[in-house]
């Protein structure tokens, strides 16, 4: 049984395990969730949206019904309601690897992150915690502008807000009702990194660079390319086995343009929405935790295809293409099709359809393309 059948990353799951011969049930927070309608998902299920009792009740209610031999989900809402009643989902079922909801909620926060990366020698931009406005206050004249606004838990660049000067700072301070982690802004390139241990021990993992993203400036990748960086490589491992980290860790960084070193930005205790890369370039994690899972041996893996890239096309690229102000070098770049796999499957079209059908029923695909 896989949860979040909504969010793209589990659609590359269901397609990899169910072309496997394994047998899925979806459950998902939405009618029109694009794994409900993979030809490779035998059943779904619909729970509520937000992270309830009642999404607890209806997913206990369908475990019991199916009697699936593994839970696995996917994204923070999953996860979250999960580890809310751990001990009663782990008495009906086995679930896949994971660090526990302890770490999970404490490497979500992003002070708690900045502390422990701190704690353990993983090179951050520089990072302001205030409790209060006040504190904030005697904090802005010494910060390194620009700066960004960052909630303390929120996911694909929900919620930063930029600022340059002090005024800027304090109005964007007096619109939040709770106080954000503040870090300067650093110029490189976004590297990506996905690792999966076993009480501490690296399993199996890739590092990819991201390529584009939406929306615009801070939103989830929309493409990637594969990379071998070994130095990056090395220093999740490391941070993961002084973790004793359990389960799938990723974690994205940039490299700063000043000193060419990476600097840890953000840290999902889960598999990536940008998972299918590592999928496609060899390292499949999520049949990976699917086999330790069922008790079967796993030899360490982290050899993977360079140079690949993946793409979000739709919504994705599309969305980047009308957002992005230079749409000449964007089409360029989009016209390039060598080694290069795309999220759209012809032999399985209906969750695209689903997605569609959705956008026009949210009226998000009204977008035009700006001629600016």
């Amino acid at each position: 049984m896989v949860l979040d059948g909504e969010m793209r990353s589990t659609l590359g799951i269901v397609r990899s395990l169910g072309g496997k011969g394994i047998p899925i049930t979806v459950g998902s927070n939405s009618p029109f969730g694009r794994s409900n309608f993979s030809r490779n998902v035998k059943s779904y299920f619909i729970y509520p949206a937000d992270n309830s009792e009642a999404a607890h009740d209806v997913i206990v209610n369908e475990i019991e019904k199916q009697n699936p031999d593994i839970l696995m989900p996917v994204f923070d809402n999953g996860w979250s309601i999960v580890f809310s009643q751990y001990e009663e989902y782990e008495s009906m079922t086995r679930i896949v690897p994971n660090p526990g909801g302890k770490l999970f909620k404490h490497l979500l926060d992003k002070a708690h992150l900045a502390d422990t990366a701190e704690k353990y020698g993983v090179l951050i931009p520089k990072t302001y915690r205030p409790v209060s406005i006040e504190e904030a206050r005697i904090l802005s004249t010494e910060l390194p502008y620009p700066v960004l606004l960052k909630p303390r838990i929120s996911n694909s660049g929900e919620g930063i807000t930029a600022v340059s000067t002090v005024n800027e700072l304090l109005t964007a301070l007096g619109r939040v009702k709770e106080m954000p982690v503040i870090q300067e802004y650093i110029e490189g390139e976004d590297l990506e990194l996905t690792i999966l241990c076993v009480h501490g021990e690296p399993i199996a993992g890739s590092t990819y660079l991201s390529l584009r993203n939406t929306p615009l400036p801070y939103g989830p990748p929309v493409a990637c390319l594969s990379i071998k960086d070994d130095s990056l490589m090395n220093i999740g491992k490391d941070l993961l086995k002084k973790l004793g980290y359990h389960g799938v860790a990723h974690m994205d960084f940039r490299r700063d343009r000043r000193d060419g070193q990476p600097k840890l930005l953000d840290f999902n205790a889960r598999i990536a929405g940008t998972n299918e890369i590592s999928t496609v370039t060899g390292i499949d994690l999520a049949h990976l935790q699917y086999l330790i899972t069922a008790g079967e041996r796993v030899e360490p893996c982290f050899e993977f295809e360079v140079g690949k890239e993946f793409r979000w096309i739709f919504p994705g690229e599309l969305r980047h293409l009308a957002q992005t102000p230079d749409k000449w070098k964007t089409i360029k770049k989009l016209i390039k099709w060598k080694n290069v796999k795309m999220g759209i499957s012809i032999t399985d079209p209906m969750p695209h359809l689903s997605m569609v059908f959705d956008g026009i029923r949210k009226g998000r695909l009204g977008m035009k393309l700006s001629k600016k």
